[in-house]
């Protein structure tokens, strides 16, 4: 089941120009009639000593204009239209990239935007102001962890269609690696919630993950991943055995980790738990480092879904020209992935 086709009905085109922004201007020295830099401060010249050659002067970076930003948005993925009450459930993960309560008010409108195209949206790297903010801009529920000490959380917006069911759950133990207390405050825990579809009724289990960055290299990472994999596994088993039913159950988010190559042996606790990778069968990257396409981070594993029920991962096109990636930068590091459940 592609992305494309199922949202084929909720299309609603839209043809904007993408204007790129110029480069910043260099700032204007002005000269004086000799030819000397006038830098509005009277210096006794030393005519024993030659000529400086000034440096070039550096380019001061201005963050994008919200209209910048909603420009790239419709390009990447302005065909598709908001979420709805009807239809299939469209689940988006997002990495927010230091989204805190300012860069939420900056930038206010083209997440509003974007985040009206799903129904369910995991989000990674915020935090509860800036959450908060965006469910009262929405109307959208909201479900957020605690922050770490670098202000970053996970946390879930649902389209009012999505109806909570009991309470929610914090995996907090993900930030517990034995050996590293150092780690403690600066892992991100998991959030685990049920919920049904007004709609259908049908009802489904998210957990939202945000596993260790690559901080250090992938050697020394890999298996820090691979045992919060385990520790996820392990604890899903537990609330079982103690009568939780997870039923269907997705588990998305940025994985830090190319998930979609085999190479990838972190994520074989999930596999091992019977999860089965959400496919990408375009091959698309998520994440993108110095520019250069360095795997899918970011995407969906699965449990207790019928054959067909999801489809497979749809990610948008990266913004290729040095403009564009400058001002979408600002947004996210990350390429939102996307997928439907089938109701």
């Amino acid at each position: 089941l592609n992305l494309e086709q199922t949202l084929a009905d909720m299309v609603k085109p839209i043809a904007q120009p993408v204007l790129l922004p110029s480069e910043p201007p260099a700032p204007v020295v002005a000269l004086a009639k000799d030819g000397a830099e006038k830098t509005g401060i009277d210096v006794a010249k030393d005519e024993s000593k030659p000529d400086a050659v000034a440096p070039p002067a550096a380019k001061v970076w201005t963050p994008p204009s919200p209209e910048q930003v909603q420009r790239s948005l419709n390009k990447m993925f302005g065909h598709l239209s908001e979420a709805s009450d009807d239809g299939d459930v469209v689940v988006i993960s997002f990495n927010g990239h230091l989204l805190d309560l300012p860069k939420a008010q900056r930038l206010v409108e083209p997440l509003k935007w974007f985040i009206k195209r799903g129904h369910v949206v995991l989000f990674q790297e915020t935090n509860r102001d800036a959450l908060k903010y965006l469910s009262n801009e929405t109307g959208y529920g909201l479900n957020v962890s605690h922050r770490n000490e670098r202000g970053q959380a996970v946390g879930v917006l649902y389209h009012p269609r999505i109806e909570w069911l009991g309470q929610p759950y914090y995996h907090d133990y993900l930030t517990d690696i034995p050996g590293h207390p150092e780690w403690k405050t600066t892992l991100r825990p998991a959030l685990q919630r049920q919920v049904r579809d007004r709609k259908s009724g049908k009802q489904w289990t998210f957990i939202d993950i945000h596993t260790k960055s690559n901080l250090g290299g992938p050697d020394e990472t890999a298996p820090i991943r691979r045992l919060q994999f385990e520790m996820l596994v392990k604890d899903i088993a537990r609330q079982e055995a103690d009568g939780t039913v997870f039923g269907a159950t997705v588990i998305g988010g940025d994985m830090n980790a190319a998930i979609n190559l085999p190479a990838t042996t972190e994520i074989e606790p999930l596999i091992q738990a019977g999860f089965a990778l959400v496919p990408n069968p375009e091959n698309r990257s998520t994440y993108f480092y110095k520019g250069q396409p360095n795997g899918q981070f970011d995407g969906f594993f699965i449990r207790g879904f019928a054959a067909g029920d999801v489809s497979d991962v749809w990610i948008p096109l990266p913004l290729e020209t040095k403009g564009e990636r400058w001002f979408y930068s600002e947004l996210t590091d990350h390429m939102p992935a996307f997928t439907t459940i089938k109701v």
